[in-house]
């Protein structure tokens, strides 16, 4: 029983570290909804992991910061870019590129 441990804990980590990123997904989808919502664009629901690293929060904390790519439109004739920065759980920052005026 002792030499299954290591392995239902490394399982437990594994299930652990799946969970809070689909969590961190799931906020990242809805900021860069509403912010679509917002500039009156119609988001596309993709949403791709760009980039993931450590970096300190707002209160100087080190956490672990995922960047998420989007696609937006506004009459479908052309996609523009646009990426949601997350800091742990919460969302930092959502940067829609540049986008006609109308």
């Amino acid at each position: 029983m002792l030499e299954l441990a290591p392995w239902l804990i490394g399982l437990a980590l594994i299930a652990l570290a799946w969970w809070s990123a689909m969590g961190a997904k799931a906020r990242a989808r809805a900021a860069a909804r509403a912010a679509c919502d917002e500039a009156e664009m119609t988001f596309i629901d993709e949403l791709a992991l760009k980039r993931l690293h450590l970096a300190r929060d707002t209160h100087g904390k080190r956490r672990l910061a995922r960047r998420y790519g989007f696609e937006f439109y506004q009459r479908g004739d052309r996609r523009y870019a646009g990426t949601v920065e997350m800091h742990g759980q919460s969302v930092a920052n959502v940067y829609m590129g540049p986008r006609p005026i109308a």
